[in-house]
């Protein structure tokens, strides 16, 4: 946040789009059904924003007609609803259901980062091993998670962004990288620990930061607080080009964002930070968290908890922790890419047959499209989709959809990964993952996939049918 408004030097590239499909998750029929809703009263929740007509956060659809003129609180160029891309982690304190409704009474908003992007290593589209970058001397990751509004959908070097990220053990997360149009004042921002303290300069990674006396400290922080080990949050401009950084401004790295007020109600997502299974304890963004036996662990099994997966934290703050009420796997663990086919018999309206497997949208999907796109997800002809593997209360297996890219493909071949379910494969049969039904034979792979928790499947239709091309382990 800029000591000055940066509304004239950063210009956003691309303008959210509004999602009204997302209004309703329950539809008509006899199809898939799944219960959203966040905390039952009032309180907090911070996560990444996943659709708008509205705004839509950690699955709850918050009204925001009572906020004037829908704005938001920040001084980073975000002052209305209108500003907000997917993917930006908002906070949002409010009032909401169990049916995924609420209504928000403020919104606040504040960028991790702002800067030239640097020691690039691009996203394996091929393989989804997650790329890397740093921005003024700190590293941040990014996955097919990330909703990416950059030039030509590609990240270059020296490329000046924006970022909205989660702090991980190791560096950060990048929720959303937008590109910005910059002048030779473009106000810059980071955040992260200070590593080296000089007279008249501190460093945060390999990043130069120099004061002096038209520095400004607002809030708690004082000049006394630059001390090696603090984490701070810094905006300032370069000196020279790619050099060290003049601070304007110097605060405590901004975690108002994910703190909740003492008996409050929170819902928070984040990756996971030094979970120590001793105690029942880990950190989510920077907010000590502690679970117990009246915890309900949802779609995630409490031995798999561990540190950098992605979750979403519902509780109570007291005496400055996360009591965990619920904690649910925000991070996607199946997923199919292929032709969207004839709806299933009886499926609700938000329901999709893509591949053949039943795909689930709710108030927590991200949409991934642009906002001049021209077709619906709907009215799609190929999905990727990234979700969790989920089964209803008739024995159906189901994708619970987190992220939905639309894709253009004509080789007629699909692909998908899910559980193997336990059980004796002879050489030629059927196996079924994510509730597709496939025939393979000796020539689709050799005999390992038998003996894995989870497979990578290449397939295709048929005559109606749905043939395996390919199978490998994805353990």
């Amino acid at each position: 946040m800029p000591p000055e408004s940066i509304k004239k030097r950063l210009t956003l590239v691309l303008t959210p789009i509004a999602l009204g499909i997302l209004a309703a998750c329950g539809g008509s029929g006899g199809g898939t059904s799944i219960a959203d809703g966040g905390i039952r009263g009032t309180g907090s929740s911070v996560g990444p924003v996943s659709g708008f007509g509205s705004v839509f956060v950690n699955g709850v659809k918050f009204e925001t007609r009572g906020i004037v003129n829908q704005r938001v609180q920040s001084n980073d160029d975000i002052t209305t609803e209108g500003d907000l891309e997917k993917g930006m982690i908002l906070r949002v304190e409010g009032e909401w259901s169990s049916d995924g409704s609420g209504t928000a009474n403020a919104l606040s908003y504040d960028d991790t980062f702002r800067g030239p992007v640097t020691d690039l290593v691009l996203l394996d589209e091929s393989t989804g091993e997650p790329g890397s970058f740093r921005v003024l001397g700190q590293t941040i990751s990014y996955d097919r998670r990330t909703v990416l509004r950059v030039d030509n959908d590609q990240l270059t070097e020296g490329m000046e962004v924006r970022v909205s990220a989660w702090r991980t053990g190791d560096g950060y997360r990048a929720s959303y990288i937008g590109s910005v149009t910059t002048e030779t004042d473009f106000p810059l921002e980071l955040e992260g620990r200070i590593d080296e303290v000089k007279l008249d300069a501190f460093r945060m990674g390999d990043q130069w930061v120099r004061g002096g006396q038209n520095v400004s400290y607002p809030g708690e922080l004082t000049i006394n607080d630059i001390v090696e080990g603090a984490l701070v949050e810094v905006e300032g401009r370069f000196l020279s080009p790619g050099g060290d950084v003049t601070a304007a401004e110097i605060r405590f790295s901004d975690d108002r964002r994910f703190l909740g007020e003492e008996g409050g109600d929170i819902e928070l997502t984040g990756p996971v930070q030094f979970l120590n299974v001793a105690d029942s304890s880990f950190a989510l963004n920077g907010v000590p968290v502690v679970y117990d036996d009246e915890t309900e662990f949802d779609d995630v099994a409490r031995s798999r908890i561990a540190d950098g997966l992605l979750v979403q934290v519902e509780g109570e703050i007291r005496s400055g922790r996360l009591y965990a009420e619920e904690i649910e796997l925000f991070e996607g663990n199946a997923e199919v890419e292929a032709e969207v086919l004839t709806p299933f018999e009886g499926a609700s309206e938000n329901e999709l047959n893509v591949g053949g497997v039943r795909v689930l949208i709710s108030n927590k999907t991200l949409i991934d499209q642009d906002d001049d796109a021209q077709t619906s997800v709907y009215d799609a002809e190929f999905l990727e989709v990234e979700g969790n593997e989920l089964e209803d209360e008739n024995g159906k297996i189901y994708l619970e959809a987190l992220n939905i890219e639309i894709e253009s493909d004509d080789t007629g071949e699909y692909e998908l990964t899910g559980r193997l379910p336990a059980k004796t494969y002879p050489l030629v049969g059927e196996l079924t993952v994510l509730g597709v039904s496939m025939l393979y034979d000796e020539t689709a792979s050799d005999d390992e996939w038998r003996d894995c928790d989870s497979v990578s499947v290449e397939y295709r239709q048929v005559g109606g049918v749905f043939q395996v091309l390919e199978i490998e382990c994805d353990d």
